[in-house]
């Protein structure tokens, strides 16, 4: 009976893992909130840190072309949200939220709390790469 109920559970596990890898990467929105930090909200963001990484560096040029002020030389962070757009209802419960203001309406938060990837540029040219691993993402789930 173990072994059944530990064979499902890893089938299923698998089976989830195959579907997250195969989500491509969707960019809900791009907003620049100061001079120096662009916020991009993403949806299907890759579990790993190299997955993560590589699909900035893949993508990069791309959103630049859109939004010409990611690559700008005045840009010193790029952070990452995975979630979904919320409205702050005034209460304590949206204290984790970060609303902006480039959005019509009142559906305009997203919570600070999924930040899988941090892209920081330095003036000498060192970019370093801050993600959230694995285990903290789970542990955020219950």
């Amino acid at each position: 009976m173990i072994r059944y109920n530990l064979l499902i559970f890893i089938v299923i596990s698998l089976l989830f893992t195959a579907y997250r890898v195969l989500l491509p990467v969707e960019v809900v929105g791009i907003h620049k909130p100061g001079e120096t930090s662009t916020i991009v909200i993403v949806k299907h963001f890759p579990i790993t840190r190299a997955g993560k990484i590589s699909w900035w560096k893949k993508n990069r040029s791309k959103l630049g072309k859109q939004f010409p002020f990611i690559l700008s030389a005045k840009n010193h962070r790029v952070v990452f949200f995975e979630t979904e757009y919320k409205k702050d209802s005034g209460t304590d419960q949206d204290s984790d939220l970060l609303c902006f203001k480039d959005i019509p309406g009142e559906v305009n938060c997203v919570s600070k709390q999924n930040r899988p990837l941090l892209v920081r540029h330095y003036p000498d040219g060192h970019t370093e790469y801050i993600t959230e691993n694995m285990f903290q993402r789970f542990l955020r789930h219950f």
